[in-house]
């Protein structure tokens, strides 16, 4: 009798325990939520702008395989590479909401998912105070630039990195873990979402593995083996010959080339490596330490990026293969890395226990990186919610041409408009849902990284140089061969075209009467 009392107090005790974790993991899921929405209040939320543009155009190829004629080449070159675009397709089909509205869930999904990995990296380097300290940290962070490589942590709208980041930082805590299995599958699903950075996650993977493992020669031989390679393949292209419209459109590219940043870039590039350094110093070198083999894989990868950029990554370089693979790249998992031990070390030597600590210190890190990003995008509202309408004048435009004008109209805007101040880097195809010949910003990356679009882009974006500027019959000479139907021009440029929208930045017309 004694033996049934006793197994059934057991069995109570256990369900209790199961019930008190569920509960806990379910308090800590909705904590990380709750921080991924403060997150996006504070970055922001631009569905359209940037690369996003380029993102969210391949999510309208996927659903309407017509819908963008001639630039078609454009976008599917990034689309035919992975499986993001295809995706986000998918989730419109099946959930038949807006574009927009499926946007804001992988923003706050990735967010999520993003806190989620630096917790898990966290909790296993520090404790369980300081892990949130990393959480917290990583939350206000992430539209810091990464030194000149033109990267964030994570960008106020989606693109393939919403998810390949938050996978990565995955796939880095399944190592910490042990569990290569689970490592490979993080891995692999890096891999069909964005081919570029698996790469670089697979290399920095292999690098923590040595780490871990103390295994020193293998580390080293890792840290050294990118070098050897790259030269090897800049010494294979000595006989290529690049056209001179490709040598043009790869030069726009100016974050390639580390001769070409600024000194303050160069200074975000030996900060966080001199900042690692110091950690391991004070920690005393102790590689047995999972934070510490963090560390050193950093350090290994930074430098082995740092000089396969500075050798074979130049403007004057006989081929530009190297640069185009954008070799810095793999510096955002350093800085990842570095935002999650600064807030642990913060979190664990500062603010403790005590609430008015964390509020003070992340709310006004948080408002100082916030008041940077309602600059960045001073035209346009700070969340781009699907509910609202556009402030943006041009973005208004943009709507207009997608419900007014023929789903197979091609438009011309000045080559370099969404440099233009208070543009505010809308992507035109992505909001318009219309084709367009190229531009110099968003086509020129294309052309830099898929050479076979070069020629093409070149011919396009010069044809559209400065279009407002131009008077009626140069701009049908200059657009009539490529095909134009309509045209975005500003509120100030002299036209004799019909214009059936205009406001107080921009018009749209119809190419000739």
């Amino acid at each position: 009798m004694s033996t049934v009392v006793v197994d059934s107090r057991i069995a109570v005790e256990t369900v209790r325990g199961e019930s008190r974790t569920r509960a806990a993991g379910l308090s800590r899921a909705l904590t990380l939520g709750g921080i991924a929405l403060l997150a996006i209040l504070i970055h922001g939320f631009h569905p359209y702008a940037d690369d996003a543009g380029i993102y969210v155009s391949g999510v309208v190829l996927a659903l309407h395989p017509h819908r963008f004629g001639p630039s078609t080449p454009f976008i599917a070159a990034y689309t035919h590479m992975s499986i993001f675009s295809w995706l986000v397709a998918d989730v419109v089909r099946l959930t038949r909401l807006p574009i927009s509205a499926v946007l804001l869930g992988f923003q706050f999904g990735g967010i999520w998912l993003l806190l989620y990995g630096t917790r898990q990296i966290a909790r296993r380097c520090f404790s369980e105070t300081a892990s949130w300290g990393a959480v917290a940290m990583m939350a206000v962070c992430l539209t810091v630039p990464v030194a000149g490589t033109g990267l964030v942590i994570m960008d106020p709208y989606v693109t393939s990195r919403t998810l390949s980041t938050p996978l990565t930082l995955l796939a880095i805590g399944a190592l910490l873990d042990r569990r290569l299995l689970k490592t490979c599958m993080w891995l692999g699903l890096i891999a069909v979402i964005h081919p570029l950075m698996a790469i670089y996650a697979a290399g920095f993977l292999l690098l923590l593995w040595a780490a871990q493992a103390g295994r020193w020669r293998a580390l080293a031989a890792l840290t050294v083996a990118p070098v050897a390679l790259a030269g090897a393949l800049w010494l294979s292209q000595s006989t290529v010959v690049e056209s001179r419209a490709y040598r043009i459109a790869v030069l726009t590219r100016t974050y390639f080339y580390l001769s070409c940043w600024h000194w303050y870039e160069l200074l975000g590039l030996a900060g966080p490596v001199l900042l690692i350094a110091g950690y391991c110093a004070w920690k005393r070198w102790d590689w047995r330490r999972p934070d510490l083999s963090l560390c050193l894989a950093c350090l290994a990868i930074g430098c082995s990026s740092v000089t396969v950029a500075a050798c074979f990554a130049h403007p004057g370089s006989h081929s530009h293969l190297i640069a185009r693979l954008q070799t810095m790249r793999p510096y955002l998992i350093v800085y990842a890395v570095l935002f999650m031990g600064l807030g642990a070390v913060i979190a664990q030597t500062f603010l403790r226990a005590q609430v008015w600590r964390w509020l003070l210190a992340f709310g006004v890190l948080g408002a100082g990186i916030g008041a940077a990003q309602f600059v960045v995008y001073s035209s346009t509202a700070h969340l781009e919610l699907p509910w609202r309408q556009p402030r943006n004048p041009w973005v208004q435009a943009f709507y207009w041409v997608r419900a007014n004008t023929p789903d197979n109209a091609v438009f011309a805007l000045d080559s370099g408009y969404i440099d233009t101040p208070g543009e505010n880097t809308e992507g035109f195809r992505a909001i318009a849902q219309r084709a367009s010949i190229a531009d110099s910003s968003k086509d020129g990356g294309a052309a830099a990284v898929f050479p076979q679009l070069a020629e093409r882009w070149l011919t396009e974006s010069t044809a559209a140089t400065d279009l407002s500027g131009a008077s009626d019959a140069e701009r049908v000479q200059r657009l009539a061969p490529l095909h134009v139907t309509w045209l975005v021009l500003k509120k100030s440029a002299v036209t004799q075209f019909d214009c059936p929208y205009r406001n107080a930045v921009v018009k749209v017309c119809r190419l000739g009467n």
